[in-house]
């Protein structure tokens, strides 16, 4: 008996030596394919798909077939495989894991269902992120009581879907969900879904040219946002508000936000200014000209509050009626000031160019 003991003891040594040397190998292994995957996702696609399935193959032996990290693999995996049917293999196969660390219906499914669903919309597969948003809303109505939050991050997520993908209506009901559950909850997370939730509400109401129902929703959004005024959520806010007051012919009150990016934002000199509002002009082409054939350039100065003044053509104009209809539309853009020393100030020499 001691000898049997001492011979399994023995070659459990003689095997030890290898089985280390097979692990590092491994781990050496998944390490490169790994960094390859990282350093290629955005540049290479194809070269990132493949060194992803072979992270995930070796990620399965050095972690373990039930491990949440082999679970992330598959899913970095499966965002770059384009063969949808074979992608949700890989997304399921990471949820089956999921659920066996953490259990079938349990609350702690919801977060990584989210995460899934978030990963998939910044790679725009939005039908498959919403799928996974709808099975994290589900298991979270389950678990109500613990994931109030949850389910109006949720509803966001799904309703910011539905905006990216023109389902309007769909849109509308999500964020108003979204609104509704988050407005009383005073925890950072969910306030900040609410601004986001009213921002989207808001650019709901652009996208159907509802201009005045869209000013409520982002002003509510600007109250929390103007904490951060030089962030890029609130640049959006402002811009979205000066394109709904233009719209309702209020100019004075779209000045406000013109101004306050301009006290944020600086243009480089010899650049020409960016609008914040614009509009297509419509006019009838010449006679035997194709679209997109002229370019019609136009001067003005942006003057301390934004607007477009003194503007002239410059050239492209081929009749005067037609000159005429640029200059009215270039005299309905919208520019944030530059400032100088903190105080804004007119810019001249400013140039656009129509292309009809």
């Amino acid at each position: 008996m001691f000898k049997s003991k001492l011979l399994l003891v023995l070659l459990a040594l003689c095997l030890l030596p290898q089985i280390l040397a097979q692990t590092t190998a491994d781990v050496q292994d998944f390490n490169a394919a790994y960094i390859e995957y990282a350093n290629t996702r955005e540049s290479n696609p194809e070269l990132a798909r493949e060194a992803a399935r072979r992270a995930y193959d070796i990620g399965q032996r050095v972690f373990g077939e039930s491990n949440e990290r082999t679970a992330m693999l598959a899913i970095n995996y499966a965002l770059l495989i384009e063969d949808e049917a074979q992608a949700h293999t890989f997304l399921d196969e990471a949820v089956s894991i999921y659920q066996s660390l953490f259990g079938f219906g349990s609350e702690a499914m919801i977060e990584p269902l989210m995460r899934l669903g978030r990963s998939l919309s910044d790679s725009q597969q939005l039908r498959s992120a919403a799928e996974y948003y709808e099975r994290a809303l589900r298991l979270a109505h389950t678990h109500a009581q613990e994931s109030a939050g949850r389910i109006g991050a949720i509803e966001l997520e799904l309703g910011a879907i539905a905006l990216r993908s023109d389902q309007l209506e769909v849109a509308y009901s999500r964020l108003g969900n979204a609104v509704e559950r988050l407005q009383s909850l005073s925890d950072a997370a969910s306030q900040s879904n609410h601004a986001r939730a009213n921002l989207l509400l808001g650019d709901y109401f652009l996208k159907t040219e509802q201009y005045r129902q869209a000013v409520q929703p982002l002003l509510v959004a600007l109250e929390s946002l103007a904490k951060y005024p030089n962030a890029d959520v609130t640049l959006r806010n402002r811009i979205a508000l000066i394109v709904a007051y233009e719209n309702l012919g209020m100019r004075e009150a779209a000045t406000v936000h013109c101004l306050a990016i301009g006290a944020t934002r600086r243009v480089p000199a010899g650049q020409n200014m960016r609008p914040l509002y614009s509009v297509i002009p419509t006019a009838e082409l010449p006679d035997g000209t194709s679209s997109h054939s002229i370019a019609v350039r136009v001067a003005f100065t942006v003057d301390e509050n934004g607007f477009v003044r003194d503007a002239e053509l410059v050239s492209g104009g081929t009749s005067e009626t037609l000159s005429t209809v640029f200059l009215n539309a270039i005299g309905k853009f919208r520019f944030a000031p530059q400032f100088v020393d903190g105080k804004a100030v007119a810019t001249p020499n400013q140039q656009f160019v129509f292309r009809y």
